[in-house]
């Protein structure tokens, strides 16, 4: 006879003794996660660039550009979708070689169907076979746990311990200990507005004066290593396999020598093979209205003012050349993070103008240029010294500047000024801006709980907000001589 009561009773036991296996697994995995988000690094260099890849909505990249600093830097996704309406994403990371770039490839086809891939050819210059700690982690940090990224860790080390401690992670994360903050751990401190619209693009904002190459046209090719060619070819041929229009450019580079002309001639060579167009845009500076004053961030990289002129150029180039469409004019809402990141890249460069500019006409100027993303605090204490460009400005906004000391403050949002009245503890204006606190009150202006103007100020103090960004820009002062502080 069956003992139900026993049968019954082992059951409960396993079922009981499953349900702790299957709860201790997931707190396990869990915590893993967790672990491995705080410990995961986190840069736009590589690591963010391919991990947000992953996000973006199956089959809307029309341009893919790949390859080195040289693409995520100099490549604008902003620009791109501004005046061509082409939806872009830069998918690279410093000193990449074509091997890691084979296997960003071969990854980003997995969601995706381009109608054109970029190739950066900077790796022709790269005459290492294997590759350093950090260009390794920036170059495959970001990758999902797959053959792709078991392969590309294989052909970036020497050995089996380097492949089993990078394919584990241990590299990753192990020297991460000392580094952790609150920016590993709270992803709400992050740049949110950027992160949810990052297109792999960084714009470079900073201005380092440059010599204009020169350099021979006609000089005799050299060959790039045995390993770089082999994965160079691979690129071309996949993308030939798999019905992928290429195009490899070189950008433009004020560290351009004779030398590096020689290998990118080789590396032309070989794409002439194969019918592939192969540009070198050093050849361009002219057309392209390259400013060697004002348009580089270093000797390698444009900046702000340059990676605009250069995408602007390239822009018009591909779309007339090659089967690129304008979405636009897109209503499905596919698109709309493209609309942000532009949004995004054009405020980002306004903020650092503004912050960088000290001449008050030259500030004026950028005022008088902002979008409604901005809001802007005037405060009139003393008008007697203005420029003519700042009455003019102030006239235009309705603030009258004809009494002297008078301290009044004033709004001006959405091209409609406000007159500012105190209450009864001497409070002007409020405003939260995400986790940020702007104050105007009798005391002056206050941000996060610091003043950001001189007890002192002479003149007309102008603070600017990016309301898009929620963030306080710059807070100024229009002095005697005519120049910001």
């Amino acid at each position: 006879m069956i003992d139900w009561k026993a049968v019954l009773t082992k059951i409960l036991i396993t079922t009981k003794n499953a349900v702790r296996f299957i709860a201790f697994c997931l707190v396990v995995i869990l915590l893993i996660g967790i672990w491995s988000s705080w410990f995961k690094p986190k840069n736009y260099d590589g690591t963010l660039s391919m991990r947000t890849f992953y996000e973006q909505p199956e089959n809307s990249i029309d341009l893919l550009c790949i390859g080195s600093s040289h693409s995520f830097i100099d490549i604008n996704t902003g620009v791109l979708w501004d005046e061509f309406g082409v939806p872009s994403y830069v998918l690279g990371a410093s000193l990449q070689p074509f091997w890691n770039t084979y296997y960003y490839l071969k990854e980003a086809m997995k969601t995706q169907t381009p109608r054109l891939v970029v190739l950066e050819a900077l790796a022709v210059q790269i005459e290492d076979d294997y590759s350093n700690h950090g260009v390794l982690i920036n170059n495959t940090a970001g990758m999902h746990w797959n053959m792709n990224k078991f392969e590309s860790i294989r052909a970036s080390v020497t050995d089996t311990d380097g492949f089993i401690d990078y394919s584990l992670l241990f590299e990753e994360y192990h020297s991460r200990y000392s580094e952790l903050d609150m920016f590993d751990i709270d992803a709400d401190l992050s740049d949110a507005v950027k992160n949810e619209n990052f297109k792999g693009f960084y714009d470079y904002l900073r201005t380092e004066y440059q010599s204009k190459p020169f350099f021979h046209v006609n000089v005799d090719p050299i060959p790039m290593t045995n390993k770089q060619e082999y994965y160079y070819r691979l690129i071309i041929e996949y993308c030939r396999d798999n019905d992928i229009p290429l195009c490899i450019v070189v950008s433009p580079d004020a560290g351009y020598t004779e030398d590096v002309r020689s290998r990118y001639i080789y590396a032309a060579q070989i794409a002439e093979e194969y019918g592939v167009e192969f540009i070198d845009f050093n050849e361009y500076y002219d057309r392209i209205g390259l400013d060697f004053d004002t348009d580089f961030g270093d000797i390698g990289h444009l900046n702000y003012l340059g990676n605009r002129k250069y995408t602007s150029y390239l822009g018009a180039y591909l779309c007339e050349h090659y089967d690129l469409i304008d979405r636009s004019d897109d209503t499905t809402g596919i698109y709309d993070s493209w609309e942000e990141n532009a949004r995004y890249l054009e405020t980002r460069a306004r903020n650092y103008e503004l912050q960088e500019t000290s001449v008050a006409e030259d500030y004026v100027d950028i005022l008088n240029s902002l979008s409604d993303d901005y809001e802007v605090i005037v405060m009139v204490s003393d008008n007697t010294h203005i420029s003519d460009e700042l009455a003019r400005y102030l006239g235009i906004n309705g603030i009258p500047f004809i009494r002297m000391y008078d301290d009044r403050r004033y709004l001006i949002r959405d091209g409609i000024t406000y007159p500012l009245e105190a209450d009864e503890n001497g409070l002007y204006f409020e405003e939260y801006l995400g986790s940020h606190h702007f104050v105007v009150c009798s005391d002056g202006i206050y941000y996060d709980g610091w003043s950001t103007v001189n007890e002192n100020h002479d003149g007309v103090v102008i603070a600017v907000i990016d309301t898009y960004n929620q963030l306080l820009v710059d807070c100024g002062t229009v002095n005697y001589n005519e120049v910001w502080k």
